[in-house]
């Protein structure tokens, strides 16, 4: 199978992207980020989801490897990784860093176009 010769630091990155990319999942980030682990019971409280939703959601999130769990008596316990998120992080402060600045517009007039 040909990977187009991306690396797998880039894989994991866009990977880690994507997962973060829908609003359900950010708030399941948030709310993991607020503690050290997390009963999946709370989560199910706290998000106005279908517990199957957020249940997919948080599959997503340990593909992503940004989640770890594990059962704890008859539940389960999420957790963040830290240095996945550091690493993600890390990644965009770099690019925004080393960004040449556009010359064809302000940065307020190219974020309001369609």
């Amino acid at each position: 199978m040909n990977d187009g010769g991306y690396a797998m630091r880039e894989k994991n990155l866009v990977a880690a992207l994507r997962a973060l990319g829908h609003p359900a999942r950010m708030r399941i980030v948030r709310l993991l980020s607020d503690q050290a682990e997390c009963r999946g019971a709370e989560l199910f409280a706290d998000l106005p989801l279908a517990q199957s939703t957020i249940s997919e959601h948080l599959r997503i999130l340990r593909e992503a490897g940004l989640v770890t769990s594990h059962a704890v008596g008859s539940g389960v316990v999420y957790c963040l990784v830290p240095e996945v998120l550091e690493h993600v992080g890390q990644s965009l402060h770099d690019l925004a860093g080393n960004t040449a600045p556009c010359t064809s517009g302000t940065t307020d007039e190219r974020m309001t176009r369609g």
